[in-house]
């Protein structure tokens, strides 16, 4: 790390020394508290600890993200007499991330197509939730654009499947799971039972509204940067975009014959709250034709070589015909949870899943430039966390005001059924080259300080193949809105393949309004 950009880092932290804290109480009632909103306005801003050269010509300054966000939700209870109850529930959104909008270098390194919806939200987007909520007795249901959970683990997803993620302006770890979520126009209804264990059934119907997940952008802080995939850097476009951006264009989405339906059972049995699911779904992540992968990655190439020879921007042609497929699968998953009277972690949750068929790509070697066919693999994992409060001597109840410590660690494990060395894996599931089982190991430790206006969390995640993830945050929270937070993301990785975000350490500063 340079001299400057260790001054940079140095200022940062203690900078959140002095401004991640407490949730705000804040909340705006109207109507005899009828009608009751919430929201948040936040700042956010990644600042590079360190460009490599190849990278330089893309970059004016450090600021790799600056985003503007603004959240909003409201309730708004039309009916509410004996057991019968009727809500409205609504979520709004917006966004702008300024960091390419002021850098020209930064935006020149962002495709065309993709550049304005990484400035602002999607056109559908914009509301992140809005369902009608009816109770009536034992009965619940919930009609309109919803976000479901039903796992609860840190930073990688297990149990909570319903729901795709957007990645393009975050990651769990540094963003909550409800800003990456992108919700679905669902029918969903549960039945409180009165049988032994306190049944609780729950089942959902998504007629149709599919999205695929939204992965990172091609030259921003969490995609690749064109200097490494494009043949030309500055002159065209990586073949990372030219992969996405066909992949949109063969996107199913909305169309009935795209319909997703899970049943859910939860009870509660000598102590343990569990949960027995079910989930009959479309991959939100492409698989790749075999017989139309090639002809239409050498569109590609035929141009990259083209315009090296010229050093002119040339557009690769591309064919109508669908390249990737987004096929149906199943899972079967279970969560347990408990809380044990004594020992070093008390709280104890375990989630469980099992998907049937799968889809999946072979190419040589595992790599995805080598695609030559299309297969479907079984596929268990699970994620086992602990969570406990602990105290510490003379400091919890001199300095911490006798807020304990909070630490909580989770296992995560995956495994592919009837694996071979050519299975195309996702680097997101951290499995080593040929290796058909992953672990990981993923922490949080919280503290509160003075009276919990001053709060401090460490979390971060390791896998055996040498990848890790680090981000320690500091963070003041004066009152019941404001909060400043300041931190550093450090990334790294020794497998050659799966890298990841090794080399886009960044410092984080934050600045949010709740109410």
């Amino acid at each position: 790390m340079k001299r400057t950009e260790f001054i940079i880092l140095s200022v940062s932290m203690v900078f959140g020394l002095l401004c991640f804290a407490r949730p705000a109480q804040a909340i705006i009632t109207y109507f005899n508290g009828d009608l009751t909103i919430s929201g948040l306005y936040k700042e956010q801003m990644y600042i590079r600890t360190h460009i490599p050269r190849i990278e330089k010509d893309f970059h004016k300054s450090n600021i790799d993200f600056w985003r503007s966000s603004l959240f909003v939700e409201g309730l708004y209870k039309i009916k509410d007499e004996g057991d019968f109850v009727l809500n409205f529930f609504a979520g709004f959104r917006y966004f702008y991330e300024k960091a390419p909008a002021l850098d020209s270098e930064f935006k020149n390194a962002i495709p065309h197509r993709p550049y304005s919806e990484y400035l602002h939200p999607y056109q559908e987007d914009y509301i992140t939730e809005m369902y009608v909520d009816i109770q009536k007795g034992p009965w619940q249901f919930k009609i309109g654009k919803q976000i479901v959970v039903w796992g609860e683990t840190n930073i990688k997803q297990t149990a909570d499947i319903i729901n795709p993620i957007d990645t393009r302006h975050g990651s769990p770890g540094t963003e909550n799971w409800e800003e990456i979520k992108l919700g679905l126009w669902m029918i969903r209804g549960t039945y409180q039972s009165n049988l032994p264990g306190y049944l609780n059934f729950e089942a959902l119907f998504i007629p149709g509204d599919f999205k695929m997940a939204r992965v990172p952008i091609e030259g921003t802080h969490y995609g690749p940067s064109p200097a490494t995939t494009s043949f030309n850097p500055g002159k065209m476009p990586g073949i990372y975009n030219w992969v996405m951006d066909k992949a949109r264009d063969d996107e199913p989405g909305w169309k009935l014959s795209n319909y997703e339906y899970a049943i859910k059972v939860r009870g509660f049995t000598k102590n343990v709250d569990w949960s027995i699911f079910y989930f009959n779904t479309i991959s939100d992540e492409m698989i790749a034709d075999k017989n139309r992968v090639t002809p239409y990655t050498l569109e590609y190439v035929k141009a990259g070589i083209g315009s090296i020879i010229t050093d002119q921007t040339i557009r690769p042609h591309r064919p109508r015909y669908r390249v990737f497929k987004f096929p149906r699968y199943e899972v079967l998953g279970a969560t347990f949870q408990t809380a044990l009277p004594r020992g070093w972690f008390k709280e104890w949750r375990l989630e469980l899943f099992f998907a049937f068929g799968q889809p999946f790509n072979k190419g040589t070697d595992g790599e995805s430039s080598g695609v030559y066919d299309e297969v479907r693999r079984n596929n268990f994992g699970f994620g086992l966390e602990c969570r406990d409060y602990f105290e510490i001597p003379y400091f919890t109840r001199r300095w911490f005001d006798n807020k304990k410590m909070s630490i909580s660690l989770t296992i995560f494990y995956d495994k592919i059924m009837n694996h071979d060395r050519d299975l195309v894996v996702r680097s997101g599931r951290g499995h080593r080259t040929g290796d058909s089982h992953a672990f990981e190991i993923t922490w949080s430790i919280s503290q509160y300080l003075d009276k919990s206006k001053f709060f401090t969390m460490f979390t971060g995640s390791y896998n055996p193949i040498g990848k890790y993830f680090l981000c320690p945050v500091l963070g003041y929270a004066p009152g019941d809105h404001w909060r400043f937070e300041s931190g550093v993301a450090i990334y790294g990785s020794k497998a050659s393949s799966n890298k990841g975000l090794h080399d886009k350490d960044f410092v984080l500063l934050r600045v949010r309004y709740e109410f």
